[in-house]
């Protein structure tokens, strides 16, 4: 009670000055064993997902009680809370990914959030690896000299890759959650059994190249701009000259595949869905194909500046996804990209075709949903 009554009175002192507008997260339980000093942050929506923004870290009151107070910037956003990485994300008890959480603007001035356990708690063997067969890991970790990091590079072969022919290859950012649960933050896409099924029922094949991503320098590498409002230094068309430059010539070398543009697709959300675009734009004669799943548009403002003098040079499709459910911002940040876009050059649906969904969320589940389809409109069948 001596701690609701603090936080009461610290949301009353804000709401002074800005009435209504203060939100206190409060983490009310913490599994055993949390070590005390490790600090806890929510990742969301609202910061294009950074487990480790300072921003959104959690203070700790003279009760000893962790609480974040906000002042949301959308009506409605999404969240979870990790200890500064995604390996140390909030899970199920049973080790299973929690959905995300879900706030309204309106509904309460204190949350009060109660913390199962987390990832980095559940031994790795208890987590079963949900990929087929078809996945495998690069051998070795992959260098990007373009940023002098290392990273992961994970791959799926189609059924038929084994009788020969060439196939098309799609580049897929935060490779971690789109074959395996095992190694997701937050759920996976399940694009491995989706592609099998294509392959099953409608004979398409194709090559994915899932390539992992640093939680701590991801928002960088997939930030095509800086962001000067923020703070945020910007790596990421240094991250695209390495998929263009380094390791797709890779992939071209080593695996059958048809390397023109027509065949080469890149497909992200969120932020992966930000530089998506920005690598289909600026490198279409690599690029034919790419699908933009729920872009972190808002943490670009120099997108609407590079759009306006931007002239569609080659034959591309485009496919946007966006749920009505990831709130207002996102929803009016993508018409106004949209209607740059056609002005561009991208004015028909051949080219250009976008899907927002009634129930659609900013999550792994929703993206699962829509990968086919989006699929079959950038391969066109």
């Amino acid at each position: 009670m001596m701690f609701k009554r603090f936080i009461l009175v610290a949301i009353a002192s804000v709401l002074a000055i800005n009435t209504y507008s203060q939100v206190a997260f409060v983490l009310d339980s913490l599994p055993l064993n949390t070590p005390p000093t490790d600090t806890f942050f929510m990742a969301s929506s609202l910061n294009s997902w950074n487990p480790h923004d300072i921003e959104y870290a959690f203070n700790i009151d003279k009760s000893g009680r962790r609480y974040l107070t906000l002042e949301p910037t959308r009506d409605t956003f999404e969240f979870k809370i990790c200890r500064g990485s995604w390996r140390s994300v909030e899970i199920n008890a049973d080790g299973t990914d929690i959905g995300n959480r879900y706030f309204a603007k309106g509904t309460s001035d204190t949350v009060y959030l109660n913390i199962k356990t987390w990832r980095d708690f559940v031994p790795k063997k208890q987590m079963a690896s949900t990929a087929s067969k078809s996945v495998r890991f690069l051998p070795t970790i992959f260098e990007i000299p373009q940023l002098n990091r290392k990273r992961t590079i994970r791959l799926y072969l189609p059924p038929n890759y084994s009788t020969g022919g060439l196939f098309p290859v799609i580049y897929m950012h935060d490779g971690q959650n789109i074959f395996d649960n095992a190694t997701s933050f937050a759920g996976e896409w399940k694009v491995d059994e989706i592609l099998d099924s294509l392959h099953t029922y409608n004979g398409f094949s194709a090559i994915v190249v899932g390539i992992y991503n640093d939680d701590k320098e991801r928002v960088k590498e997939y930030l095509p701009w800086k962001n000067d409002s923020l703070g945020l230094d910007s790596e990421g068309d240094k991250y695209v000259k390495f998929i263009v430059n380094t390791l797709k010539p890779f992939i071209d070398r080593h695996y059958r595949t048809r390397s023109d543009r027509e065949n080469t697709a890149i497909i992200g959300s969120s932020m992966g869905g930000l530089i998506s675009l920005y690598a289909a734009l600026e490198y279409p004669d690599v690029f034919g194909k790419a699908a933009i799943f729920s872009p972190s548009i808002w943490i670009a403002p120099k997108l609407n500046i590079y759009l306006q003098k931007y002239k569609r040079k080659k034959i591309q499709h485009l496919y946007f996804l966006a749920g009505e459910k990831e709130g207002e911002q996102m929803i009016t940040d993508l018409n106004k990209t949209l209607e740059l876009l056609k002005k561009s050059g991208f004015d028909d649906e051949y080219y250009m075709k976008t899907k927002i969904a009634p129930d659609g969320r900013h999550a792994e589940w929703f993206w699962s949903q829509e990968f086919g389809e989006a699929i079959k409109y950038l391969f066109k069948f």
